[in-house]
């Protein structure tokens, strides 16, 4: 049985490698599972572990997924010898082969020639790897309607360091780009989902740790789900064999979130993984540990910056800070110097980009960059700090 300890009120591994046991408790309403934790905790084995399990005992397939077309291709080289370990290949009798993105079992080969030689007679489609850049190539052309027809499919989709990396060059919008290609994949569908993102905590929170609203502050597990009780009976009534129950189930998670897209919560499940002791021993004295001894993309161990955030009461709103035309990119600056999340306060705008429909001139952009860069700004919490910053980040530099 997997050792446990409670921090914090949650309950924390103690073994050397993370295993899945604890997270896939969430199942029964998570879509999201975040795993966050240093390089070589066991992140990626875990989850591949568990994808292959679930092809070899029920023939379900997964994807998995990077940030770019070049991470993803070396995946898919010498017959995805590093998508699947070679621990795992032997473990599960696996025989693998790629063509273009997919990952194919083979089932059946044709007895060796004179030369020893053998030939595929049998083969199975048994994962696709895609990158997250380059979604636009695969739109209308990977996803399967009938795909859930069968009750005993599910999807399973993994997101392999889904983090920027400190000093890598910032090409493309994270968060558009995972959105779109997971779009490509799933469609809507809402249950039968597994999607896990494994990523490094970086010491800058990354662009899809802000979507989520979250900030890992501490060690454990973190749920972002609301009225639990009815979304679990609801993804229960989905997998009823009955095709009017399983209709009826969906016209009700559909009638709650048109009404308020928030009725349901990210319907995520982040574990922050604290590194047992047994990690660290295994860490001491690497070349990592000597060179780059508080990173943490191998600490796991966030330096969190909390000097700027006020928790003062928000008694006047000054002016809209607009990056977008979408009000999640909206702050509203209160008593002087205070930013906050929008929530539809009726102030002057100020444009952060030309085409927003509002009045944009260059040099109020550059005095909110600088105000931002000489620390005159304070935050309701650290969330919209990171959220404020990563918008200016996103920022086209202007002459």
């Amino acid at each position: 049985m997997e050792d446990i300890k409670i921090v914090d009120g949650n309950p924390v591994s103690t073994k050397e490698w993370y295993t899945l046991r604890h997270i896939l408790g969430y199942a029964n309403w998570a879509i999201f599972y975040l795993l966050l934790g240093g390089r070589e905790a066991g992140k990626s084995y875990s989850v591949t572990d568990f994808f292959c399990r679930q092809w070899k005992n029920k023939g379900i397939p997964f994807t998995w997924m990077r940030l770019t077309e070049k991470s993803a291709q070396k995946l898919l080289q010498n017959n995805a010898e590093k998508l699947i370990d070679p621990d795992l290949r032997r473990k599960y009798d696996l025989d693998l082969v790629t063509s273009g993105n997919n990952v194919y079992e083979v089932k059946e080969r044709s007895k060796p020639d004179k030369n020893g030689k053998t030939k595929i007679v049998k083969k199975v489609l048994m994962a696709k790897v895609y990158a997250i850049s380059t979604f636009y190539n695969d739109k209308g052309s990977i996803f399967d309607k009938d795909f859930l027809d069968d009750l005993a499919m599910r999807y399973n989709i993994a997101i392999d360091e889904f983090e920027r990396e400190k000093g890598e060059k910032n090409t493309f919008d994270i968060v558009y780009s995972l959105v779109n290609q997971l779009e490509n994949n799933v469609r809507s569908t809402i249950n039968r989902t597994k999607i896990f993102m494994l990523g490094n905590t970086l010491e800058e929170a990354s662009d899809v740790l802000c979507s989520f609203d979250f900030i890992p502050e501490k060690w454990g597990t973190f749920t972002l789900v609301r009225h639990k009780k009815i979304l679990t009976q609801i993804m229960k009534d989905l997998d009823d064999p009955n095709k009017d129950i399983r209709e009826a189930a969906r016209r009700r998670y559909g009638e709650l979130v048109k009404k308020d897209k928030t009725f349901f919560g990210k319907r995520a499940v982040i574990e922050n993984i604290e590194p047992s002791e047994e990690y660290l021993t295994r860490r001491a004295g690497t070349i990592a540990d000597i060179l780059l001894p508080t990173a943490s993309t191998f600490t796991n161990k966030i330096n969190t910056d909390n000097t700027l955030i006020d928790k003062s009461k928000l008694v006047t709103p000054i002016s809209v800070i607009k990056f977008t035309k979408d009000p999640k990119d909206w702050f509203t600056i209160w008593n002087s110097n205070l930013i906050a999340k929008y929530n539809g306060e009726k102030k002057p705008a100020i444009a952060m980009r030309a085409y927003l429909d509002e009045l944009f001139t260059v040099e109020m952009q550059k005095q909110v960059i600088t105000l931002f860069d000489t620390r005159s700004f304070t935050y309701k919490n650290l969330i919209t700090f990171k959220q404020f910053q990563s918008n200016l980040e996103q920022l086209k530099p202007r002459k």
